[in-house]
């Protein structure tokens, strides 16, 4: 019997594809060729996020540290406002959502993406220039939507703070922002070239905001290294990475729409990162596959019954969490004349909120297998830092893998700046 379940060696998570209602069989010869290319792009230094887990100048985790423990000392700094678009933002942002309940310090996190004056007026109404440490994201250095507000952050906080309230995170030579931030004085921190914005997590993209919150970034990037021992102990034909990336590229001809569905509140966020992460990475050349973020069990009273009866076009990843500190258990009320009445009420009893989650979760996998409609599971041990480091690597190396075998660059996004530069011809009228 085919084996279809694995636990990535030390890493906090396991890949079950038993529901993916395939028994293709694979073997080393199919992915060395893959892998060969794509690791020679690792090894080279062309692609740096695969190395940053144990590489410090790549992650900067240090510099990350030292700056952060630097503004907590003032402690003048209540808020952060964090200014950032697309892969520049949405990894940070859904850390600190999943983590919520992790995150130590006072800071408070206003994280502004679009650049809609509603929204932005809507944010500093609650700030004071005096308290809000503003950090301003670009890889480039001339991202048009973060560019506008941190030109209106600047005016805001007035001169006097820019030395004191700004950090700058962009590439560390070249770029408006990096020249800004050296003629004016201003703190920075570097994102290295190699590390493209949708995989910007392992750098100070998302780590100094890890570091701010108080989170273990050592437990984060240990997730990530743990994964990526496990790749490199794992014979290819046996990882589970590597099978699901052939597994999904085998029914792409029916199935190209893929939804990232976390049976996990605090996980929504993750289901955007994947979004983006998915779509920018393997767009490209005709090629694709569409991903939509869904969230269970809420989503199982809006997409279930297309997910079941619709088109046969889709392919669904839960993500699950194993433990939780507190499972919430549901009582039992006093029983009373009417408590036949109250079936319902009797089922749920001495269960968990938990339980709960975790029935539903597994019961609706059973309906799409039933249905023949293919589906994965992604369990996690605990949310916590360790765990989400190893996911968000996984997903990294499932997505450029999963590139690679496609004969596509998963690094690049040649729609995003042909996108740039009509904004700019436009600008310049």
């Amino acid at each position: 019997m085919a084996v279809t379940a694995a636990r990535l060696g030390t890493a906090p998570l396991t890949l079950d594809w038993t529901q993916m209602l395939s028994r293709h069989t694979y073997d080393s010869e199919s992915f060395s060729e893959t892998w060969t290319r794509l690791k020679a792009r690792f090894q080279s230094g062309e692609v740096g996020f695969y190395e940053a887990p144990v590489n410090a100048e790549l992650s900067q985790v240090e510099a990350c540290q030292t700056l952060a423990l630097s503004i907590l000392g003032n402690h003048q700094i209540q808020d952060c406002l964090f200014l950032g678009i697309g892969g520049s933002a949405l990894g940070p942002i859904s850390l600190l959502a999943a983590l919520r309940e992790k995150c130590l310090t006072r800071l408070r996190f206003h994280f502004v993406e679009n650049p809609d004056p509603v929204e932005w007026k809507a944010v500093l109404a609650q700030l004071r220039p005096e308290s809000t440490l503003v950090c301003s994201v670009s890889k480039s250095g001339t991202t048009f939507e973060t560019m506008a507000q941190t030109l209106l952050a600047l005016d805001w906080l007035g001169r006097d703070r820019w030395k004191s309230h700004l950090v700058i995170i962009t590439d560390p030579v070249k770029g408006d922002l990096r020249q800004f931030a050296s003629d004016e004085n201003i703190r920075t921190l570097p994102v290295p070239p190699s590390i493209g914005g949708r995989f910007s997590i392992f750098s100070p993209v998302g780590l100094f905001p890890a570091c701010l919150a108080g989170l273990s970034v050592e437990a984060f990037l240990t997730g990530a290294k743990q994964v990526k021992d496990y790749i490199e102990k794992t014979p290819l034909e046996r990882n589970p990475i590597f099978i699901l990336a052939s597994e999904l590229l085998r029914q792409y001809p029916k199935r190209s729409i893929h939804i990232c569905m976390p049976y996990s509140t605090r996980l929504r966020l993750f289901g955007t990162w994947f979004v983006q992460l998915w779509g920018e990475s393997l767009g490209k050349g005709g090629k694709g596959f569409t991903p939509i973020a869904a969230i269970g069990a809420v989503d199982q009273h809006s997409i279930l019954q297309l997910l079941r009866d619709g088109p046969d076009d889709k392919v669904t990843t839960f993500i699950t969490v194993d433990q939780v500190d507190d499972a919430v258990v549901i009582p039992k009320l006093p029983a009373g004349k009417l408590w036949k009445a109250y079936p319902a009420f009797k089922q749920l009893e001495g269960h968990t909120l938990h339980e709960l989650l975790g029935i539903e979760q597994r019961a609706i996998a059973l309906v799409l297998a039933k249905q023949m409609r293919p589906n994965l599971t992604i369990r996690i041990d605990r949310l916590d830092e360790r765990a989400m480091g190893a996911l968000y690597y996984l997903y990294s190396v499932l997505t450029a893998f999963t590139g690679e075998s496609w004969e596509l660059n998963p690094f690049d996004q040649p729609g995003v700046e042909e996108g740039k530069v009509y904004i700019q011809h436009a600008l310049s009228q």
